[in-house]
């Protein structure tokens, strides 16, 4: 694990995680309240789904917002909430947009669908979706990237459970695009090069 960011190896539960909501805001706050809303949903809009190592996917999704808090400092609860919900209206067909922007409000949504891939019915193929997805945060807010660079990160640091295939595929996308974004926004940069670098060391092959 990378120096600094221990607390992705503590068992986390709601309890845990929302006492570290309440160092900053208190419980019959707004903001701690409207965390505690994206919270429940993501936690049950994923329930059923899975990783490839067989974790749950939302410890993904609480493992982006912890990195935001605890190791980003981020304070401001609308990125916490874009957090946890920044792969729902990609991955649950019950949620779009305009349901983000009604629960949510309008800066979350926004968040959200910059986070969002576009259909698919829009491309050719998968590879110029993903590579439309990519180079469009060449124009994202700074805003966007403090989450998107998390969720890389935490990508990265969870790819030993893949395929070679899908590890080497990773870490080429990584390299090609959001090192650079990373570079550019000061944001994480070399705690993904020592991501990077890990995976790289563990995939030579042993002389």
């Amino acid at each position: 694990m990378l120096e600094g960011m221990e607390f992705l190896e503590q068992a986390e539960n709601r309890e845990s995680f929302f006492r570290r909501i309440s160092f900053f805001f208190p419980a019959l706050d707004p903001r701690y309240q409207a965390i505690e809303r994206a919270y429940n949903v993501a936690k049950d809009e994923f329930r059923k789904i899975m990783r490839e190592s067989g974790v749950r996917y939302f410890e993904h999704l609480r493992a982006v917002a912890l990195i935001l808090m605890e190791y980003l400092r981020v304070r401001d609860h609308r990125l916490i909430i874009a957090a946890l919900l920044h792969d729902i209206e990609e991955d649950i067909p019950s949620w779009d947009d305009r349901r983000v922007q009604l629960e949510f409000g309008d800066e979350v949504a926004l968040l959200v669908s910059w986070l969002t891939k576009p259909p698919e019915s829009m491309f050719r193929d998968a590879e110029e979706r993903d590579r439309f997805y990519h180079e469009r945060f060449r124009a994202a807010p700074r805003e966007v990237f403090l989450i998107k660079l998390a969720d890389r990160l935490h990508n990265v640091l969870t790819l030993w459970s893949c395929s070679p295939e899908k590890r080497h595929r990773k870490i080429e996308e990584t390299k090609r695009y959001y090192l650079p974004y990373a570079e550019r926004e000061l944001i994480l940069y070399h705690e993904l090069s020592r991501a990077l670098a890990m995976l790289e060391r563990a995939e030579e092959p042993t002389p």
